[in-house]
C-alpha cells in the first residue's frame, strides 16, 4: 500500500506527519468484475486509486440508458468520489469494474484534513477535477457532433488497446452502453462494417480486419 501512495503527485510535498496519517488510514478494497459503485450527490467517500484492474465511469438516464464518460486504469485516481468536497459541484455517476480490481481509499475526513494543511493536495484535487471534466466535455462533444459511425469506430479502437488484441470480447449491449445509444443502432452499424470488410462478427466476439480504414471513419 505504501508503495502506491508514494506515486501520488503530492506525496513528496507532504510532511512526515501527513504521510503517516495517509498511510495509517488508507483502506484497501477489492471488487469483482461487474461490481458497481455509485457516486452521487449525497455520497462522498474520499479519494480512490485503482492499484489493480480497470473500471469505466458512466452516467445513467432515468430511462436506464447508459453512456461511458471515461475509463480508469491501474494507478489512475478517481476524484468523483471526493468531488462533494468541492462546493457547488453536483452530479451523479457510477463506476463499473470491468475486471477484478483492488483500490485504495483515502477517507474523506483524512483527505480534508491533509488538504487543509497542504495546498499541494488541494491543487492536485482541483486539477484532477478539471481534467476529468474535460474528458466528460469531450465525450459530450462527440455525442452531439460526431456521427454514430465515427463513435462506434473509436469505441472499437479503444477496446483494441484495452484488450491488446484485434479479436475483441464484446457484445452489442456493451457497445450500446459505451455509446449511449440503442442496441439496434449498434447492430445495424456493425453489420454495415462487416459488409464493408472492416470486421468480422461471431457470438460475443468481434475481430477487427482493417484497423486503418476503421480509424479513418
Amino acid at each position: 500500500m505504501h508503495t502506491y501512495l508514494e506515486t501520488l503527485p503530492f506525496w513528496k510535498e507532504l510532511t512526515e506527519e501527513q504521510r503517516h496519517l495517509l498511510t495509517t488510514h488508507t483502506i484497501e478494497r477489492s471488487f469483482q468484475k461487474g461490481d458497481i459503485l455509485d457516486h452521487g450527490n449525497q455520497e462522498c467517500t474520499g479519494l480512490e486509486m485503482i492499484v489493480k484492474g480497470q473500471a469505466r465511469i458512466f452516467m445513467m438516464s432515468p430511462q436506464g440508458s447508459e453512456i461511458t464518460l471515461y475509463r480508469l486504469l491501474e494507478q489512475d485516481i478517481c476524484v468523483l468520489s471526493a468531488a462533494c468536497m468541492i462546493h457547488s459541484l453536483t452530479f451523479t455517476v457510477s463506476m463499473e469494474f470491468e475486471t477484478d480490481a483492488v483500490i485504495l481509499l483515502i477517507p474523506k475526513q483524512i483527505l480534508q484534513k491533509v488538504s487543509s494543511q497542504n495546498c499541494k493536495v488541494k491543487d492536485f484535487t482541483m486539477e484532477l477535477v478539471a481534467d476529468r471534466f474535460s474528458s466528460v466535455m469531450n465525450t459530450m462533444h462527440d455525442v452531439m457532433f460526431s456521427s454514430n459511425e465515427h463513435r462506434l469506430a473509436q469505441a472499437l479502437l479503444t477496446q483494441m488497446q484495452l484488450q491488446e488484441s484485434d479479436t475483441l470480447r464484446l457484445t452489442h449491449d456493451i457497445l450500446a452502453h459505451e455509446l449511449g445509444t440503442a442496441r439496434e443502432v449498434v447492430s445495424r452499424l456493425l453489420k454495415q462494417f462487416q459488409k464493408d470488410g472492416l470486421l468480422q462478427q461471431a457470438r460475443g466476439c468481434i475481430t477487427i480486419l482493417d484497423e486503418q480504414r476503421l480509424s479513418r471513419l
